[in-house]
């Protein structure tokens, strides 16, 4: 449409004249011009935004474009600081999934238009994975972020079976950043991740660990997260990182982060959205094990009862952790990588008693049996008790005499 001053004029001329043509065209083009810019500005301000801008629980809202969060975490966590942690056992079904993590981190470990990168360091453990998981990471790790590879077997250099605490106990020995980013080989991460998370005051006042809280999961996607978490290195440190005779599948970090906030750190929820509603960390889905939910249930419910008890005579400061020796940092096949900043090297090790054999055999079996019932174990042996100061179902020794013989010889151990 013309300008209005040109539009007034009634019919349109035949020959404009000059000086009101040239005017009104360059009044056009910086208009254009202008209007571009701004809109340009207002995109790129909006982008920005919705980087920190959070109306997630423990979020900020508008006032995070202020620097100010509703609970003092002001100091900003910068990707020097932070290591990614990551430790697996690939069986090849799994494969795809790692795949798509991988390609994720490293695309994490680059700045992007939604937000800075999410560390600048990464450790993988191959705790003997059934899969090539080197060759993956050889495939997939083009980047100029430093990742280094350990491989870890037994101490007679044979495959181990897979114990997480362990594992990831390992990992986080490696780490020479003052923050850990604890993830799982299927786990998605994003850039932004950090802005989204701070995880300490500048005072030095408070500080947090992030966690994937499932209770906050927006979909069934996210109830996965609940095995990754964040924190400086000395807060994992101070209470031990995972407590190793946890050798079975459940309640290993639980445990860990009820001994997080024993200490005093804070626990926050790591899957918050950003102002475009974008999590910066997900799961990535893959084919499940064979083990039933009921399975799960109660796999959790001995180690919980086991692990309570046996904090009472051995607590976990002063839990001895599981010793390893380098054994070598040749590649393996003796081929360098193309990438140089990917590092290599085997370690042997890892021998500790699980919580079962420190027990002893008599006691496992009966907290096999106290467990058996799906339905009645996901109750039992909460908030630091077991079976001689826990709740107790009634309803359940009423009908499983088996249940009740061995509740009655486990309440007859001494404590």
């Amino acid at each position: 449409m013309p300008p209005k001053h040109v539009a007034d004029e009634g019919a349109p001329l035949l020959r404009a004249r000059d000086v009101a043509s040239s005017g009104s065209s360059g009044f056009s083009v910086r208009s254009i011009l202008l209007g571009a810019v701004c809109a340009c500005a207002c995109v790129f301000g909006v982008m920005q935004a919705a980087r920190v801008v959070s109306f997630s629980p423990g979020g900020a809202g508008f006032h995070a474009l202020l620097g100010q969060n509703p609970y003092g975490l002001d100091k900003e966590l910068v990707p020097e600081r932070v290591t990614l942690v990551a430790a697996c056992a690939l069986v090849e079904e799994r494969v795809p999934a790692f795949q798509t993590a991988i390609q994720s981190w490293a695309a994490a470990a680059k700045d992007g238009p939604m937000g800075k990168r999410a560390f600048d360091r990464v450790v993988i453990v191959d705790w003997s994975s059934e899969a090539n998981l080197w060759q993956q990471v050889l495939n997939f790790w083009n980047v100029d972020t430093p990742l280094d590879f350990f491989r870890v077997q037994d101490s007679n250099g044979a495959d181990m079976d897979w114990v997480l605490s362990k594992a990831y106990n390992f990992g986080f020995d490696k780490v020479t950043t003052d923050v850990i980013l604890k993830v799982d080989c299927d786990t998605f991460i994003a850039p932004g991740l950090l802005e989204l998370n701070p995880i300490e005051a500048r005072d030095g006042s408070k500080h947090v660990f992030r966690y994937g809280d499932y209770r906050a999961a927006q979909d069934d996607n996210e109830i996965h997260i609940n095995g990754c978490v964040m924190a400086t290195k000395n807060t994992m440190k101070n209470v031990n990182y995972y407590d190793e005779r946890l050798q079975q599948y459940g309640w290993d970090d639980t445990n860990f982060y009820d001994r997080l906030y024993a200490s005093g750190a804070m626990p926050m929820n790591i899957t918050r959205r950003n102002g475009a509603g974008k999590t910066m960390i997900t799961h990535v889905w893959h084919p499940h094990s064979d083990a039933t939910q009921d399975e799960r249930v109660i796999s959790s419910c001995q180690n919980r009862c086991a692990i309570n008890h046996v904090e009472r005579q051995h607590a976990w400061a002063t839990l001895p952790r599981a010793e390893y020796w380098k054994t070598s940092d040749k590649f393996p096949g003796g081929y360098t990588p193309e990438n140089a900043f990917i590092k290599f090297e085997t370690h042997r090790g890892g021998d500790l008693p699980s919580v079962e054999e420190v027990l002893g055999k008599e006691v496992s079996d009966l907290i096999v049996t106290f467990c058996r019932n799906a339905e009645f174990a996901a109750t039992k042996c909460h908030n630091g008790c077991d079976w001689g100061n826990g709740y107790i179902p009634e309803e359940e020794l009423a009908w499983d005499a088996e249940v009740k013989r061995a509740t009655q010889q486990l309440k007859a151990i001494a404590p």
